[in-house]
């Protein structure tokens, strides 16, 4: 079976990382997020969408909290930053070119990382 790994940075000195989250073709960087939520000790994710399906308000595991610092996450895909934009499966209807970039390979490696806002 080929699979992803995710690693969640927490940018506090803890992590989590799910080392074989099962690939299947059309798998995103945010369905291999989503995918962790299924493997103990498991992330919790929830987020909104904008019109066209972008993920806004990303939170994992309760981070950022509202009362916090501001702050994101930020992801690289393989060790190099990715530069497009986390979408829903909506998002991919009305933006198709935005998929491709979002979608991963066996063995690829996501890493999201908590960064403060500037």
């Amino acid at each position: 079976m080929s699979t992803v790994a995710v690693t969640i940075d927490y940018s506090n000195g803890a992590h989590k990382h799910f080392s074989s989250i099962p690939w299947k073709e059309g798998l995103t960087i945010l369905g291999a997020l989503q995918a962790s939520e299924g493997i103990v000790p498991g992330a919790t994710i929830s987020f909104g969408s904008d019109r066209v399906g972008h993920v806004l308000k990303l939170v994992i595991d309760g981070s950022p909290r509202e009362d916090g610092p501001p702050s994101e996450w930020v992801v690289w895909v393989n060790a190099k930053p990715f530069q497009g934009r986390l979408g829903t499966e909506t998002s991919f209807g009305f933006r198709p070119d935005e998929r491709e970039g979002n979608l991963l390979k066996p063995g690829d490696h996501v890493l999201i990382k908590q960064s403060l806002v500037p």
